[in-house]
């Protein structure tokens, strides 16, 4: 009985005893009980082996499970999915944890998805024009490009099936749906809907704009440049780019740029990838660029792509229309001061199209009728552009550009009393010639490349004849500059996120100083040269300039975007050569999807100088090298901004920079191109300047009401050696202006009639005006500059009165403001389309002064003479129009 009893508990004890045991074990056995482990080197069945003495799990798994690497692990108390995690990271083992076992399988290998290049062009559809900038968005992989300057576009997508939007301006969006399975080459064409809706920049890789990596880079609308209203209603390409922030006319109705504080010269001017010398007519009041042969209009006056060189303050890139390839259509305009036609069409349907315009003044043929027999003048430009462009396959395009535009100014006079006669006739003539080749290639789905081989000649001359009794004088002069130039370019896309541009190029300079020749005929037939008026023909000075560039346009992550890269450039000259690394550096960050910041920082150089002692583009300006003792000009570009696009159909940006600059020219004190450019070295120094500003601009982009607004704080000055110009002391450089606004306004009143306005103010140049006179004792043998000679001084005559000046620019002139207003009215035709445009340049005569100086007025009592500053004002209020007709 004791026994029984006893037997009875002591299995309801054991039982217990195991029950708990069973219980503390299947608690501890989870997937987050800590283990220590050490293992080093070993297999899967080493690992498998500790694991289950540390845990009480059991592994399950097929013979095809095993470790591609042996493993090495030192761990404790550490959860075992933790070091499950660990030990399989890499070798494509999978587990899953039951109860009491770790099951193992073995991870299926997912094959890479491919990807494939889609690359072609962007077209018009009714002109097959290629249209620069288009913008490429696959919205799945939030993937997007532009077009380049000639239409073509390259974008890496995953295989599989993929929807593509195609936009731009003015155009339908159109969507794309595909099926990727392979490198492709697409061409797709977008119907004009004559809209200025809102395109959406969807592209991570515009050029210009704010979502560019850039700053200080726009694309200027061609409807911005045909409307703006201008001087006798002639629409201008750089009377347009006068109207944004940062950029300043000279002289009121000039078209001539200044930058940022920078001189004329510091602009480069490409015509279809070719530099322009000579960008003005009628001494600056008009471009040689014909709106209807530009097809864009690029300005960068900030972060400068890599490509560029060779100029110090911007860079203004105008691309022609290429032909239309399907039909024939055209259009003529005669105005007050000039007559313009354009045509183009196709030669051969779909391969080959022609461009040509043209456009000439008529001051000639109105002036001569009435004017005297005795006296007969006249002045006339013209400009010719035209192109062949001709596309072989997909892959393969061939264009041939030519431009030629000329100023020519004529006078002949004719004298006959009492048997004395005199009779002279001049003729003054200056223009540029420019001609190139250019051939695209393709060579894979993500390599594009354009090769050019360009001719670019400026030349002015100076035809005098004249006849006195029964001599004969003949005088001619001329000067110019020559290029001769090879480029290639390539655009590649090696990933979606990187796209790379580098290329090189090599230009031959033939640098013609002026010369000047005077021939005697007397009545026995014999020539002989004259000395006095002769100057002695300087020999051509001919120089190489080659360059190397690569840049990379690339997101770093969502938000951030750079484009990093390097101009290399060497200039050879006079048996002595300059070399030049430039970086470039530009950075984008988006804050959020409506504010993006950016910074930059650029290294230019420039190995030419324009001399030039005069406020407006003459055509005596001479272009020369730099020399052995005249060193290349340098600048250093620093550039912080904010951009906000929150507003729908507004942008609004804020832009700071600080430039520094070396070996900038000044003629030195007393000296001034007078002439000629004999020893020119001698009369010029080299000094350092200083360039900086702020930038405000708000733009209205979508609408029937266009425009904007912008204002410019800028300030630029120069200094010299202690012993030089102005005495070592800074000064005020003679392009500083404070203060810029600019109002800008377009306005759809019907659909036949539209307004359109502009409003600037700027504070006045600065100028050098002496504020008292001076007694001047010169030492024996003196010479003095007078009337455009050095005249010796007698020796009884050697005190001389003279201006003085106390310091270099010591004058601002006045503000400037000024209102221009224009209206066209169109109307649709059978045919085409007629415009009327009627314009008022300065419509509140603002009587601006374009020049100052000094006069006297002497008091008739005493006899002294008081000096008295005076303004002169060239252009007063002056209404215009213009007929335009369109077939």
């Amino acid at each position: 009985m004791i026994f029984f009893i006893c037997k009875k508990y002591s299995i309801k004890v054991l039982s217990l005893i195991l029950l708990l045991t069973v219980s503390f074990f299947l608690q501890a056995q989870t997937p987050d009980m800590p283990i220590s482990i050490h293992l080093k080197q070993g297999s899967l069945k080493d690992f498998a082996t500790q694991i289950e003495k540390a845990s009480g799990y059991s592994f399950i798994y097929g013979e095809e499970v095993a470790f591609k690497h042996p493993v090495t692990l030192s761990l404790k108390k550490t959860p075992l999915k933790v070091v499950l995690q660990k030990a399989f990271a890499g070798q494509q083992i999978s587990f899953e944890i039951t109860k009491r076992h770790i099951i193992l399988k073995k991870e299926k290998v997912q094959p890479a998805k491919r990807h494939f290049t889609l690359n072609g062009y962007v077209l018009d559809g009714i002109s097959k024009e290629t249209l620069i900038g288009a913008n490429i968005y696959e919205r799945e992989n939030e993937m997007g490009t532009t077009t380049n300057p000639f239409g073509y576009f390259s974008i890496t997508l995953p295989e599989g099936n993929t929807k593509l939007d195609f936009s731009y301006i003015g155009y339908a969006t159109r969507q794309v749906s595909l099926h990727l399975c392979k490198d492709t080459l697409l061409t797709v064409q977008l119907q004009n809907d004559n809209q200025l809706e809102e395109v959406v920049i969807l592209s991570d890789k515009p050029e210009t704009g704010i979502q560019s990596s850039r700053m200080g880079a726009s694309s200027i609308p061609l409807a911005h440049i045909k409307n703006t209203p201008a001087l006798l209603s002639e629409a201008d390409v750089l009377k347009t780019i006068q109207l944004l922030p940062g950029v300043q006319g000279g002289i009121s109705g000039t078209s001539g740029l200044y930058v940022r504080g920078g001189s004329p010269d510091q602009n480069l001017y490409l015509l279809d990838g070719v530099p322009l010398y000579n960008v003005d007519h009628t001494l600056g009041f008009l471009s040689v660029f014909t709106p209807e042969a530009v097809k864009k209009v690029d300005l960068y006056k900030g972060s400068f792509p890599a490509r560029f060189g060779g100029r110090l303050s911007s860079v203004v890139d105008v691309r022609t229309n290429d032909g239309d390839m399907r039909h024939y259509h055209g259009s003529f305009t005669i105005g007050l001061l000039t007559s313009r036609m354009h045509f183009e069409g196709p030669i051969w349907k779909d391969r080959t199209s022609f461009i040509i315009s043209a456009r000439r003044s008529y001051f000639d043929l109105f002036l001569n009728p009435f004017l005297d027999d005795e006296a007969k003048g006249g002045y006339y430009l013209y400009d010719i552009n035209a192109k062949l462009n001709h596309k072989f396959d997909d892959r393969n395009r061939l264009f041939l550009s030519f431009y030629n535009g000329k100023d020519q100014l004529m006078f002949k006079n004719s004298y006959d009393y009492n048997d004395f006669v005199e009779k002279e006739k001049q003729n003054i003539h200056w223009g540029s010639t420019l001609g190139n080749i250019r051939w695209n290639h393709v060579w894979n789905s993500r390599l594009f490349n354009n090769t050019t081989l360009s001719y670019n000649r400026f030349r002015f001359r100076i035809n005098n004849d004249a006849t006195r009794q029964k001599e004969n004088f003949r005088s001619r002069y001329q000067s110019g500059i020559e290029d001769w130039g090879f480029i290639s370019d390539f655009d590649y896309h090696p990933i979606p996120s990187h796209f790379i541009k580098f290329g090189g190029k090599y230009t031959y300079h033939t640098f013609r100083p002026e010369i000047q020749n005077t021939f005697i005929h007397t009545e026995n037939g014999e020539e002989k040269q004259d000395e006095i008026f002769t100057i002695a023909g300087h020999e051509a000075v001919r120089s190489h300039e080659a360059s190397l560039y690569a840049e990379d346009d690339f997101n770093i992550t969502e938000r951030w975007k750079a484009n990093i890269g390097a101009h290399f450039s060497l200039f050879q000259v006079q048996k002595h050569t300059y070399t030049s690394l430039e970086p470039r550096l530009s950075l984008s960050f988006s804050t959020r999807p409506d504010l993006i910041l950016k910074a930059s920082y650029t290294h230019m150089t420039q190995y030419v100088h324009l001399l030039s002692s005069s406020a407006i583009s003459l055509p005596t300006d001479l272009w020369v090298p730099v020399t052995k003792n005249i060193r290349p000009m340098l600048s250093r570009q620093f550039s912080l901004g904010g951009y906000y696009t929150g507003i729908r159909g507004w942008e609004f940006s804020i832009e700071g920079y600080y430039k520094a600059l070396k070996n900038v020219l000044e003629y030195k004190d007393g000296s001034a191109l007078s002439g000629n450019s004999a020893n020119w070295e001698d009369k010029v120094e080299m000094g350092t300047g200083r360039n900086f500003g702020v930038e405000f601009m708000m733009e209205k982009k979508t609408g029937r009401t266009t425009g904007w607004i912008s204002y410019t704080l800028a300030k630029a000055d120069r200094k010299f050696a202690p012993d030089g110009i102005n005495g070592g002391k800074r000064f005020p450089y003679k392009y500083d202006r404070r203060h810029s606004v600019n109002i800008t306004l377009n306005h759809q009143l019907t659909q036949r009639i539209d307004f359109s306005a502009s409003w600037t103010f700027a504070s006045g140049n600065t100028a050098t005006l002496p504020k008292q006179q001076a007694t001047i004792i010169l030492p024996e043998g003196s010479s003095l500059w007078s009337n455009g000679y050095y005249m010796q001084i007698a020796p009884g005559n050697l005190i001389v009165t003279g201006n003085y000046s106390s310091s270099r620019n010591n004058y601002r002139l006045p503000a400037s403001h000024q209102l221009n207003i224009g209206v066209n009215f169109r109307k649709k035709t059978k045919h085409g389309e007629r415009i009327w445009n009627v314009s008022l340049f300065n419509a509140y005569n603002a009587m601006n002064p374009n020049h100052v100086y000094i006069d006297y007025k002497e008091n008739k009592n005493t006899g002294v003479k008081t000096p008295v500053l005076k303004k002169l004002t060239l252009l007063p209020c002056l209404p215009s129009f213009s007929y335009t007709y369109k077939f």
